[in-house]
């Protein structure tokens, strides 16, 4: 099937497939996701039931403290917090109704805690409150209102109220442990889609590319062994054709031309066979003249190079007869011709010889001064190159150590922006401590105003006992709060501990930037010096070097002159050896002539 793909439809449906895969598993995870998010948004609404279920429970005993405290004492400061508590009470109510619309069971819970609240404060706090006020300073105002059924009544309200709301927080942590194992079950089931999904597509891309690279190797490895025999010399060899794609018609397209290259080898083999036989008519003919036998006759004829060749050679061989029947003719003339040349040659040679002994010697001392002036003109050439660079080199160097410096201020500001921010973080921490010894008295003092309490409460007998348990409750809370004052003012101490030391490694750590930004600061002025100075020495440079040039040019020029005119001289020696030389070859060629003419046939 695959055979019948081109090569951009196998890699689009190999790629295709892993996107596909990818897409679903995308697709699922994102589902997962989704039912994850709505998990996770469920958990927050419990946990945020939860925090006003616990709001309103710190209300209501805020304001039992503040009643109880106004009833002990008769002082207004206790009705006048600067937080109102029932205020907070009402708004706290509101927003965990609002907050249980989905839950039918936690609105009758809230409704019942609010009618509670409501008639509480209506029947009870507020009468209390009232008639306390009506007492004002008298003798036994406390006790009186301490032996009130009202107290007995509002303890029972408000356990009442904490039932409720324990009940409440216990169907909130039933729903949050339900929800929480749901959000489990998802994160357990989005892991295990990832992995097999990752797995998957490995798994298809690692098929995927053995296929294709199975589908684009096969071809080319059958292309590739029949190319190596071709080069072995077996030139009837021809690839399979295994598919339809691109590298089926780049095969095919092979076997077409090894086909043609194949039928012109076999013409060129019997056009070589021809000439071959062409050729060894014609060297026999050569042979025969070689050996001074000019009767042999040339029958190779016709219109290509052979051809012509073969009428060539004919003309040649008839008019090398003619030649040497001339020559027979005229070699006594060149005998006497010769001796009169080569006196004349011997004198003009000798003056030659002089004049170019001369002019060598001007032209090997030109030479080398020439030679000299271009050695040191190089020179000159490299030192500019290097001043050259040696200035761009300084420039980026100092631009380099101006980025550094920079980088380093910044490193300093944003050192000192933290050591002033960790100022800042001490003293927090050392406010927040002023703030947990005034918790840690209030503590002591509701300790101490508790057991006061207890002891009235004791002293009043049986009416007092509900008071007594109150006391005991809030002497219990007082202890609570005090150790929970140490942890926390235990962790500020650490925490200012770490602080300090985190000061103290930020200023060393200024500091070494600080020493470092002024060593940078060192090098690039001593740069600064450097390069100045190299940029002195550039034009320096240029003016020695058109120096330089200039005389360059010149010993050019005079090492030309000098050259052509030892040339025209040394030509013209050895136009006068070679004279003289010829006069005395033609002496002798002239009798060898005579006596190599004569072993030539050239009558048949």
């Amino acid at each position: 099937m695959l055979q019948d793909f081109s090569i951009k439809q196998k890699i689009y449906a190999g790629f295709g497939s892993i996107v596909g895969i990818l897409l679903v598993l995308l697709l699922l995870a994102y589902n997962n996701f989704s039912k994850l998010s709505a998990a996770t948004e469920r958990d927050r609404h419990t946990l945020e039931m939860l925090l006003e279920a616990d709001q309103v429970a710190a209300n209501l005993l805020d304001i039992q403290n503040q009643m109880r405290g106004f009833l002990l004492t008769g002082e207004e400061r206790f009705l006048t917090p600067e937080v109102d508590e029932e205020a907070l009470l009402r708004r706290n109510l509101a927003l965990a109704m609002a907050l249980a619309t989905d839950n039918p069971a936690q609105q009758e819970r809230l409704r019942k805690i609010d009618a509670t609240a409501t008639t509480w404060l209506a029947n009870i706090v507020h009468p209390l409150i009232e008639r306390r006020r009506t007492l004002g300073r008298t003798d036994g105002a406390a006790d009186q209102m301490a032996r009130s059924p009202e107290l007995a009544t509002s303890v029972a309200t408000v356990a009442e109220v904490r039932r409720l709301l324990g009940d409440l927080a216990a169907e909130e942590n039933r729903l949050l442990a339900i929800r929480s194992a749901e959000a489990a079950e998802l994160q357990k089931s989005m892991s295990m889609l990832l992995v097999a999904g990752g797995a998957v597509c490995v798994l298809l891309a690692i098929a995927i590319a053995f296929i294709l690279g199975r589908a684009l190797m096969a071809p080319l490895n059958n292309l590739t062994q029949v190319v190596g025999r071709i080069a072995g010399g077996d030139r009837s060899a021809r690839a399979t054709v295994l598919s339809r794609d691109e590298l089926g018609e780049v095969t095919a397209e092979f076997n077409r031309m090894a086909q043609a290259i194949q039928d012109s080898q076999a013409k060129e083999l019997a056009a070589a066979n021809e000439l071959r036989a062409k050729v060894g008519a014609l060297l026999g003919v050569v042979s025969k003249a070689a050996s001074g036998d000019l009767t042999g006759a040339v029958t190779v004829h016709g219109d290509d190079a052979i051809g012509m060749m073969g009428d060539g050679l004919k003309t040649m061989v008839e008019n090398l007869r003619q030649l040497i029947n001339n020559v027979q003719r005229a070699g006594i003339q060149v005998t006497t011709s010769a001796t009169e040349i080569a006196a004349s040659a011997k004198q003009q040679e000798a003056t030659g010889v002089e004049q170019a002994q001369t002019s060598v010697e001007i032209l090997s001392t030109t030479k080398e001064m020439s030679a000299n002036t271009q050695q040191l003109l190089r020179t000159m050439e490299e030192a500019t190159a290097v001043a050259d660079y040696t200035t761009h080199a300084t420039a980026d160097a100092q631009d380099n150590l101006k980025r550094m410096d920079q980088t380093m201020q910044n490193m300093v500001a944003a050192t000192d922006s933290i050591n002033a921010k960790l100022a800042a973080l001490s003293e927090k921490a050392s406010n927040i401590n002023s703030v947990l010894t005034t918790i840690t008295k209030v503590a002591d003092q509701t300790n101490i105003l508790s057991l006061n309490a207890a002891i009235e409460a004791e002293k009043a007998g049986d009416a007092g006992r509900g008071f007594s348990v109150v006391a005991t409750e809030i002497r219990r809370l007082a202890d609570q709060t005090s150790v929970s004052t140490w942890d926390i003012e235990q962790m500020l101490k650490e925490m200012q501990s770490a602080v300090s030391a985190s000061v103290m490694g930020m200023d060393k750590f200024s500091e070494e930037i600080r020493r470092s930004v002024g060593e940078v600061r060192t090098v690039a002025g001593q740069l600064s010096t450097v390069m100045d100075q190299v940029q002195k020495l550039a034009p320096q440079f240029d003016v020695v070097l058109q120096g330089m040039q200039a005389q360059s040019v010149g010993a050019s020029q005079i090492s030309e002159t000098m050259m052509h005119l030892s040339d025209a001289t040394q030509q013209t020696v050895e136009s006068l050896k070679a004279t003289s030389e010829a006069v005395h070859q033609l002496q002798y060629a002239a009798g060898d002539l005579q006596s190599s003419v004569a072993t030539f046939s050239v009558h048949s």
